[in-house]
């Protein structure tokens, strides 16, 4: 029977190449968008590794005529005045780095005998409690760090795995900025954007006085209004005596962050549910308008005994012939993306694309060819003769 099928398709081969062309550059233009697709929304579902609702940053600005133990002074009164307040459950200093901040600061040396590439994020000891970091293994950072011969560092999993192979690395000295003992691990830590990877991190300790933590997190209570921020905007100024400061909602941000991916993502995925409805009625038209000049085929099929399910079957076939050599042609050139490692896009994602394009494509060619074919059957074989 597929050799019979095989032997139409190919007899009639000029007339179904444009519908052979159609698949093909359909499936090519979904292929590609499909796999993109696939990336952004694995990287956007792997998870942050710390939490973002009911959490603001306030970015501050210090005045450099401030001495560093008025700067001290001020800054201790600070976290103390906010923590006092029982909608804060804590406080943190941050560097210039702060979770999607847009800013990043990275490093690679080769100083250990190895590439060891890195981002890197300054804070004090109660960062981890506030932003609710999972700690592998080690521990966080304590007090008695600030006297430690080595600077101490935390990693995240990620630069373990990459730079280090998962061996254990607690308590060793490593090139990092300078010589850094490692003392902790974290699961995860996806800062920049949810639709970016997440990077490989090293978390460095600096005393919470340090100019160089100018910026402040806070962790709220649940269900804390947006009315608070008032109150917490007067107490800065009240403290700091400034008023160029401005305090973000890190979860708004979030969203805000991540719209500018979303856009795009749906344009493109919307181009490609136009394009395959207008597959589809290109489809249809075509198979309505070829079934028809078939009639007398039809009406002489029926004369010698073809039934209606074995008339409507061989239609769905042909078609599904023809769309399967072109998805298989094209498959083909698809499958050399991953092999040639054209783009830094992980293998499975490109199959997985594959996948469903294939089954997209087949599914639509099912739907557009099987009310034509079922029209086709009810051909009564007198009439089609008659006609003929």
């Amino acid at each position: 029977m597929i050799k019979h099928i095989f032997t139409l398709v190919w007899n009639k081969r000029g007339k179904n190449f444009l519908l052979f062309l159609e698949i093909f550059l359909a499936f090519a233009i979904l292929f590609i968008v499909f796999t993109f697709a696939i990336q952004a929304f694995r990287t956007y579902s792997s998870p942050l590794g710390f939490d973002t609702k009911d959490s603001w940053v306030a970015f501050l600005e210090w005045s450099e005529e401030l001495d560093s133990t008025a700067l001290e002074d001020t800054k201790l009164r600070l976290e103390q005045e906010l923590e006092a307040k029982p909608e804060v459950l804590s406080a943190s200093y941050l560097g210039q780095v702060t979770p999607f901040g847009g800013g990043m600061w990275q490093s690679v040396n080769d100083d250990n005998g190895f590439e060891l590439r890195t981002h890197l994020f300054w804070s004090d000891e109660d960062f981890f409690e506030t932003a609710d970091l999972e700690l592998l293994g080690g521990r966080f950072f304590n007090e008695d760090d600030q006297r430690a011969k080595y600077k101490p560092v935390i990693i995240n999993r990620k630069l373990w795995e990459d730079s280090f192979g998962g061996k254990p690395i607690l308590d060793s000295i490593y090139q990092i900025q300078g010589e850094n003992r490692v003392v902790g691990v974290v699961d995860h830590f996806k800062y920049v954007n949810e639709f970016r990877s997440e990077e490989p991190m090293s978390f460095f300790l600096n005393p919470k006085a340090s100019r160089d933590l100018p910026n402040i997190m806070l962790e709220l209570a649940p269900g804390t209004t947006a009315a608070f921020q008032e109150e917490v905007n007067k107490t800065i100024s009240d403290i700091t005596r400034r008023n160029d400061f401005r305090i973000v909602d890190l979860d708004q941000r979030r969203v805000s962050n991540s719209r500018r991916y979303w856009v795009p993502l749906i344009a493109a995925l919307s181009i490609c549910a136009f394009l395959i409805i207008n597959v589809a009625l290109g489809l249809f038209g075509v198979l309505y308008y070829t079934i028809s000049k078939r009639r007398a085929e039809i009406g002489l099929r029926r004369t010698l005994g073809a039934t209606q399910q074995t008339i409507t079957f061989q239609f769905i076939a042909e078609v599904l012939m023809v769309a399967g050599l072109a998805i298989l042609l094209a498959s083909f050139f698809a499958i050399q993306l991953p092999l040639l490692n054209v783009m830094n896009v992980p293998d499975s994602n490109y199959y997985l694309s594959m996948l469903f394009t294939s089954t997209l494509i087949l599914l639509v060619v099912l739907l557009c060819a099987f009310y034509p074919s079922q029209q086709a059957s009810r051909i009564h074989p007198a009439v089609a003769l008659h006609e003929e």
